[in-house]
């Protein structure tokens, strides 16, 4: 959860952040700002998940349990992309092809 922030340079913030009952003072760039905090909102609330659902009562436990999950989903989503890219190119040679063909 977000704490508190104060500006540090032009343009930086220097804030702290809450999980799991522990603050981590972060030094950020303001355009940063509201995607760390919804962040920080999201993992607080997987937290509770996890220690409702499983009975887990080790702060350390829930974290790791968090990066496993959100890790797995931005490798499902890196995955997914390059499918789509994949797609995309061979569609664009496709095109290229009929197009040569044409002319």
């Amino acid at each position: 959860m977000y704490i508190n922030a104060k500006r540090i340079d032009m343009g930086k913030l220097d804030i702290k952040i809450s999980l799991a009952n522990r603050l981590y003072p972060m030094k950020i760039d303001e355009n940063e700002e509201k995607i760390i905090r919804l962040s920080a909102i999201k993992i607080e609330k997987m937290l509770k998940i996890f220690k409702e659902k499983y009975s887990v009562k080790d702060d350390q436990d829930l974290l790791a349990m968090c990066a496993l999950q959100l890790c797995v989903k931005l490798e499902k989503n890196e995955f997914n992309e390059s499918e789509i890219e994949e797609k995309i190119i061979q569609g664009l040679n496709e095109i290229s092809e009929h197009i040569n063909e044409t002319l």
